[in-house]
């Protein structure tokens, strides 16, 4: 018997989410995840509470209930707001929505018909080859599918996602869901050097033979706890490069930037569009290929919804600097949390090549 997930839409209530990322609605069916990946940052936040083990699921009338209360304005604050305005939600960006589970409880798939009702766009982040068997429910006109493959070496992947499906597998799915006309992404995701940073030139030409056509990069973050897991599994000290900045450790700033160059040159070579996920560090824009880290501007349900990290570095560029009122005609989940970081002139911790000055303003240094 399973017990009941009874908050599956949310917002991040803080970090760095709520202004790097383009999509932090969130819409998970699942609460707890049995392919147990030792980086996983929500497993090191469910795990302490005793979420995690037992993977929780939601009901589809809970679901239901939320979403017809959002719509129909009897629920206000941010995320109330996010909903009318139909900012695409993150299924699968908690725990995955498409885990053993979902083959017994079907409950992923009962979401996304409801979601279909509503012609509400949706964004799938998942390992799972189940995925590639909803082709009859996922609407390609709403969905964008993110595949993440992180290795592609059997042994490194069974000790850093011992439950989860095998690479081999995740790119049978990527080539399958392209085969069927979905725009997909592959996240190569999390980037941990000396672990699997010598792969990046196999995965990439593997994302593309698959017809995969972009690709996220997202480097590992992690508590004293996730860092010592991942030693332990695959025997590599990951300390000596990384630095503590608030809650994590991350890995030295200057040494990543060139490893995301680096990235870049590969995935272009392959004809692969290239875009950074944050992970808490200051994300160098000028190195992305799109205006959003899903690289989804170009498709009209995605479309409204601007992430103002990376749009306030376009507009610096543009114009030479930005202020607060340039940024009036773009529309961000969590106003007074954006709103607070540009007056106290932390927009530096989110955008490598801003500047701020005591007037308000921010300019471009680099890029």
């Amino acid at each position: 018997m399973y017990s009941l997930y009874k908050r599956p839409i949310n917002l991040p209530r803080s970090g760095h989410e709520l202004i790097t990322c383009h999509y932090p609605l969130r819409l998970d069916t699942y609460s707890g995840c049995i392919h147990n990946c030792v980086y996983c940052y929500a497993k090191n936040l469910l795990e302490k509470k005793g979420y995690w083990n037992v993977v929780r699921k939601t009901d589809i009338k809970i679901v239901e209930r939320q979403i017809e209360k959002y719509m129909n304005n009897d629920i206000n604050g941010d995320v109330g707001e996010a909903i009318r305005k139909k900012v695409p939600f993150r299924l699968g960006g908690l725990t995955d929505c498409f885990q053993q589970m979902e083959k017994k409880e079907g409950i992923t798939k009962q979401v996304i018909e409801l979601l279909n009702t509503y012609e509400y766009p949706y964004l799938i982040v998942t390992k799972s080859p189940l995925v590639a068997e909803y082709t009859d429910v996922i609407e390609k006109k709403l969905a964008v599918i993110q595949i993440t493959i992180t290795t592609l070496n059997d042994d490194i992947a069974k000790r850093l996602e011992p439950s989860a499906p095998s690479p081999k597998e995740r790119v049978k799915t990527l080539k399958e869901l392209n085969d069927y006309g979905y725009f997909t992404t592959a996240r190569f995701s999390p980037v941990i050097p000396n672990v699997n940073m010598d792969e990046a030139e196999k995965l990439m030409e593997i994302f593309s033979d698959t017809g995969t056509k972009h690709i996220l990069v997202e480097f590992f973050r992690g508590t004293e706890k996730m860092i010592s897991n991942i030693e332990k599994s695959t025997g590599i000290n990951l300390r000596e490069d990384s630095v503590k900045n608030g809650y994590y450790y991350r890995f030295n700033l200057n040494k990543k930037l060139k490893i995301y160059e680096k990235l870049k040159e590969i995935a272009n070579n392959f004809g692969l569009k290239f875009s950074i996920c944050s992970d808490g560090d200051p994300i160098p824009f000028y190195l992305n290929d799109t205006l959003n880290c899903c690289g989804t501007d170009s498709l009209s349900n995605f479309k409204g919804v601007e992430r103002v990290a990376s749009l306030a570095y376009k507009e610096a560029k543009e114009k030479g600097k930005v202020t607060l009122k340039d940024m009036d005609k773009y529309w961000t989940p969590t106003p007074n949390v954006f709103i607070k970081a540009w007056l106290e002139g932390k927009f530096e911790r989110f955008v490598h090549g801003l500047e701020w000055n005591e007037n308000g303003e921010y300019y471009v240094w680099r890029g």
